[in-house]
C-alpha cells in the first residue's frame, strides 16, 4: 500500500512539472496583462489541488499504481489549449475536445469520488457522485477534429510571425506599437490608425527631402595657393561711403539750399510736396540735379588719407597706375572705390595686408547728417564687377577705432532650370554683374522712369542697358514725383501679402563673395599724438585725431578659395 501511494505521488509530481513547464512556455509566447496572468496561475493551482486532496484521503487505500502518465497529461494539457484566452494555441490547434464519459482513476471503495472530465469542465476536474455540477465550473472545449495539412501549414506560419511581432512590440523602445496588440478593440484600432498616419507622414517627408536634395545638387571645391609661388589671392574692391553726403561749407555758400536739402535728403514726402519752387530762394535750385549737388558739395577725396599695401603706398603700386581710387555716386552719397578693377593680389596674413586711414571731417557734417546717430564710414568688400549702390548691407566704422578685417574668398556656382533657379541668360546689367540685388536696383530705376521719367542717381554702367535712357532727376522732379514714387516702390516690394511678382530677379549662376570677420580696438593716445601734424587745416589736437580718424587693416585669413 505504501509503495502504491508513493508511486502515485511521484506520478502526480512528474505530471505537475510537465504542466508548469508548458504554462511557462505559453506565457512567454504571448505577453499578457499581469493581473490576468496572476489570476490564471491562481485558478490553475486551485484546479491542481484535487491531487493533494486525493493523496491525503486515500494514501493507504489506493491500490492501482499502473495508471498511464500519458492519460493524465492528456487530460491536463487540454487546460492549456484554451487557458484563459478563449481560442486555440499551436500546442493543440489541430484538435479540440468534447465531453466524455466519467473516467475513474484510483477507485476507492471507501471514498465515493471519481475523477471525471465533465461536460462543463475545461480540464480534468474532481467531481463527486452526489453533485450534479463539478467543483470547478469552466466552459469545456468543443469537438476534436483534424484540420487539413495545407491550412494548418499556413496557420503555423502566420502564428509564428504574429507571435514574433507581439514579442518585438513589447521589447521595442517605440512604446506605442505594443498597444496595437494589447488592450481593447477600440484602443487597438486607434493606435493602428495613428501609427499608419504618422508612418505615412514620415514617408512623405522623406520623399520630399530627397526630391529637394536632388533638385539642387551642390559641390564644394577648395583651391589652396602655393605659398612659394606667385600670389594668387585676389583682393576685393573696397567701397568707402561717407555718412556725410554734402559738406556744410558748400551749403553755406548757397543760400536757401541748406533748407531745401534738409527736405530732399530726408526723403520726407509730405514736406517735399509743400515746397514752392516758384519762390525766389528756391527757384534757382529747381534745375539742380541730385548728382550735381553730390559732386560739387560732397566730401573731399583726400579724406582717404592713406592707402598702403604691405610696405608700399597704393599710388606707387604699378599694378594700379593712376586708378587705385575712383569716386562712385550712389543713393548713399559719395563713395570711393579702392582697387576698382580688381587688379591687386596678395598673400595671406601680414604679407598681404592692406592698411587704410580715413578722415571723417566732422566739422563739415551738414545739419541733416548731424541728426543721424552714426558718423564715419560705411565699408563694403565685394567683387570689382559689383557696385555699392546695388549692395543692401555694409559695415559701419566709426572714428577713434582701428578695425581688423579678416577676409575669405568664396565663389558660388548655381544651376539653371530645371535643376536650379539661376538666370543664365543675362550676365551683366546696368549695375554691373547680374545678380539679385543689381537686378532689383535696375527694376527700381525702371519703375521711377515709368512714373517720373528720371532717376535720382544714374546706374554706374548704363551702357549695359542701351534700351533705357537714364536721366537725372532735378531737385524739383525729385521733390514732386521721385520721393513718392520711390516710397511707393519700396512699400509694394516689402509687402509680404502681395501675390504678384514685381521684379523677376533670380540668383546669378556665378557669384563671388568676400566674407569678412571684423574686430576693433580704440586708437591709443600715443598713436593719436603722432598723427596730429598730419591732420587737415582746421584740426590740430589729439582729440581731433580720435574724433575723426578711422584705421582699417585688411587681411586674408588664408590663401584658400572656396567654390560651392
Amino acid at each position: 500500500m505504501m509503495s502504491s501511494s508513493s508511486s502515485k505521488r511521484g506520478l502526480n509530481k512528474q505530471a505537475n512539472k510537465v504542466m508548469e513547464a508548458s504554462q511557462l512556455y505559453w506565457n512567454n509566447r504571448r505577453p499578457r496583462d499581469t493581473r490576468e496572468h496572476h489570476q490564471d496561475v491562481i485558478n490553475y493551482r486551485n484546479r491542481r489541488q484535487y491531487s493533494t486532496d486525493s493523496e491525503t484521503a486515500t494514501d493507504n487505500t489506493h491500490r492501482n499504481t499502473n495508471t498511464d502518465i500519458g492519460s493524465l497529461l492528456s487530460d491536463r494539457e487540454s487546460k492549456f489549449s484554451t487557458f484563459g484566452y478563449g481560442q486555440s494555441y499551436p500546442y493543440s490547434q489541430h484538435y479540440t475536445y468534447k465531453p466524455t464519459e466519467t473516467l475513474e482513476l484510483f477507485p476507492d471503495p471507501d471514498a465515493p469520488e471519481k475523477i471525471v472530465r465533465h461536460k462543463n469542465c475545461c480540464c480534468t476536474c474532481k467531481c463527486r457522485e452526489d453533485k450534479a455540477e463539478p467543483v470547478y465550473n469552466q466552459p469545456a472545449p468543443d469537438v476534436r477534429s483534424v484540420q487539413s495539412p495545407e491550412s494548418d501549414k499556413n496557420k503555423d506560419k502566420f502564428t509564428i510571425i504574429y507571435d514574433q511581432w507581439v514579442e518585438w512590440s513589447g521589447d521595442t523602445s517605440m512604446h506605442g506599437i505594443k498597444y496595437i496588440f494589447h488592450g481593447s478593440k477600440i484602443s487597438k484600432i486607434l493606435f493602428l490608425i495613428f501609427m499608419l498616419v504618422f508612418v505615412g507622414k514620415l514617408g512623405w517627408q522623406l520623399m520630399e527631402s530627397v526630391k529637394s536634395y536632388n533638385s539642387f545638387p551642390t559641390g564644394s571645391k577648395i583651391q589652396i595657393a602655393d605659398p612659394e609661388g606667385p600670389p594668387t589671392v585676389t583682393f576685393p574692391t573696397i567701397s568707402l561711403c561717407s555718412h556725410n553726403h554734402v559738406t556744410q561749407s558748400y551749403l553755406d555758400k548757397n543760400p536757401g539750399l541748406d533748407e531745401l536739402w534738409q527736405v530732399i535728403d530726408s526723403w520726407d514726402e509730405k514736406r517735399a510736396r509743400e515746397i514752392d519752387f516758384a519762390e525766389s530762394r528756391w527757384s534757382k535750385y529747381s534745375n539742380y540735379t541730385y548728382t550735381q549737388v553730390l559732386l560739387d558739395g560732397g566730401p573731399d577725396i583726400n579724406n582717404v588719407m592713406q592707402c598702403e599695401h604691405f610696405v608700399n603706398e597704393c599710388y606707387e603700386n604699378e599694378v594700379f597706375g593712376d586708378s587705385w581710387l575712383v569716386r562712385d555716386l550712389t543713393l548713399a552719397g559719395n563713395c570711393y572705390r579702392i582697387n576698382p578693377e580688381g587688379l591687386l593680389k596678395g598673400k595671406g596674413g601680414d604679407y598681404g595686408k592692406l592698411s587704410l586711414k580715413l578722415f571723417a571731417d566732422l566739422n563739415e557734417y551738414s545739419t541733416t547728417n548731424k541728426e543721424q546717430p552714426q558718423v564715419g564710414f560705411a565699408v563694403q568688400f565685394h567683387d570689382h564687377e559689383q557696385y555699392s549702390s546695388a549692395m543692401p548691407t555694409s559695415f559701419w566704422m566709426s572714428p577713434g577705432l582701428i578695425y581688423k578685417a579678416d577676409l575669405s574668398l568664396l565663389r558660388e556656382k548655381r544651376l539653371p532650370p530645371p535643376a536650379g533657379r539661376c538666370n543664365d541668360t543675362i550676365e551683366y546689367n546696368s549695375y554691373g554683374r547680374h545678380e539679385e540685388n543689381s537686378c532689383l536696383a535696375e527694376c527700381r530705376d525702371d519703375d521711377l522712369i515709368a512714373k517720373c521719367g528720371c532717376v535720382l542717381v544714374p546706374p554706374p554702367m548704363p551702357q549695359n542697358n542701351p534700351s533705357v535712357e537714364y536721366k537725372n532727376c532735378t531737385l524739383q522732379q525729385w521733390a514732386t514725383c521721385g520721393i513718392s514714387a520711390w516710397r511707393d516702390f519700396y512699400n509694394r516690394y516689402v509687402n509680404s501679402t502681395r501675390t504678384d511678382k514685381m521684379c523677376h530677379c533670380y540668383p546669378a549662376c556665378k557669384e563671388t563673395f568676400f566674407k569678412a570677420s571684423l574686430s576693433s580696438s580704440i586708437l591709443s593716445g600715443f598713436y593719436a599724438q603722432n598723427h596730429v601734424a598730419k591732420l587737415p587745416a582746421g584740426y590740430g589736437t589729439v582729440e581731433d585725431v580720435t574724433s575723426n580718424l578711422v584705421v582699417i587693416d585688411v587681411y586674408f585669413a588664408n590663401t584658400q578659395e572656396t567654390e560651392i
